[in-house]
């Protein structure tokens, strides 16, 4: 790895921060996992339950796009 990548690398990992972006992929991992542990509290996960775990779930993936998203434009521009 050089001093470019290196320097693109720090560029990128700034950007995210500043944006909140890394805020936002904690707050929405911390409510898949708190979801998830609800459901299996009881050794039993109900379709209501599943329902929810999946939409948090495509919650961190939607973020996790945004984020690739960013990066490679930033890369490529």
């Amino acid at each position: 790895m050089n001093w470019y990548e290196i320097g693109l690398l720090v560029l990128a990992v700034v950007l995210l921060l500043s944006g909140g972006y890394i805020r936002k992929l904690t707050k929405e991992m911390k409510e898949l996992v708190d979801t998830f542990s609800a459901a299996i509290a009881d050794d039993e996960v109900t379709k209501e339950e599943l329902d929810a775990i999946i939409k948090e779930a495509t919650d961190v993936k939607d973020v996790v796009v945004e984020i690739a998203e960013l990066l490679f434009k930033k890369k490529g521009s």
